[in-house]
């Protein structure tokens, strides 16, 4: 069975920590264009900070946002799959974030909001590409349901946070993206999932879809799809669930297993 769409996380698997897709990833990707096969991301960035990858790959599929809390167009922006956190459990999160010292980014409404500008904010705008917005305290400020909670901190302490936020009953998905960064999310909420909604919106089966990652909010799509990549520098528990494990890290890698597994082979599930 061959593969027909891919989705690729962005920071640390499409991309190198200087935000670069290598050339002999483009020329991957070209070749993937000229077959008739589909590109997308998934990716916890908002559309805008996700908007020059999408151009870069000329992605032709309905793009994973917000760790799975919405798919939606690239081209068009239509949304097709949206969910916000509950109103509670985000102020829960903020709360817990405030007394433990921790930068709290709040996605709502397609903005990003802060507390303060301090350079945990600063590198994070760098990151993103997006404008924040300071506006105080975030649990006086937050009124409506937001599409999510990104706490950037040193890995311990978000640790801390993490079995606090779960030992309580909650509505909600806690994950770790990257080693500094926790996202809590609404419920049932996964790039799994996601993937899931994707597969019926373009009528590709899971098992001719491919996706690719490092972190442990890609496991459940690496798991889900008929092909799970991950790159050389993934987590050990990203690799534990991957069909593929590429030899060499973010985009090299992704170029690595596109030519071997997607456009020299047929994939055989």
């Amino acid at each position: 069975m061959s593969i027909r769409l891919c989705y690729f996380d962005v920071d640390e698997t499409l991309v190198d920590p200087a935000r670069r897709l290598p050339g002999v990833l483009q020329t991957a990707l070209e070749e993937c264009r000229r077959r008739g096969i589909r590109l997308s991301l998934a990716t916890g960035r908002m559309f805008e900070a996700a908007r020059p990858y999408l151009e870069a790959i000329r992605a032709d599929a309905p793009a994973i946002l917000y760790n799975g809390a919405r798919v939606q167009d690239p081209q068009t922006r239509r949304i097709y799959h949206d969910r916000t956190l509950d109103l509670e459990e985000a102020r829960r999160g903020l709360t817990l974030a405030r007394a433990a010292g921790l930068h709290v980014n709040l996605y709502l409404d397609d903005q990003i909001y802060i507390a303060e500008t301090t350079e945990v904010s600063r590198e994070s705008a760098r990151k993103d590409g997006i404008v924040q917005r300071p506006v105080g305290d975030l649990a006086e400020f937050l009124k409506a349901p937001p599409t999510k909670l990104l706490i950037i901190g040193p890995g311990e302490r978000l640790e801390a946070l993490q079995a606090e936020f779960d030992a309580a009953p909650h509505r909600a998905v806690v994950v770790r993206s990257e080693p500094t960064y926790l996202e809590i999310l609404p419920a049932g909420v996964s790039k799994g999932e996601a993937l899931r909604a994707v597969s019926t919106l373009t009528g590709v089966p899971l098992s001719e879809i491919a996706a690719f990652g490092d972190s442990n909010n890609d496991i459940e799509m690496i798991r889900m799809a008929g092909l799970g990549v991950a790159v050389a520098n993934a987590l050990p528990a990203v690799k534990a669930v991957a069909r593929v494990v590429a030899s060499q890290p973010n985009g090299t890698g992704v170029a690595e297993a596109i030519r071997k597994h997607i456009l020299e082979v047929t994939f055989v599930p």
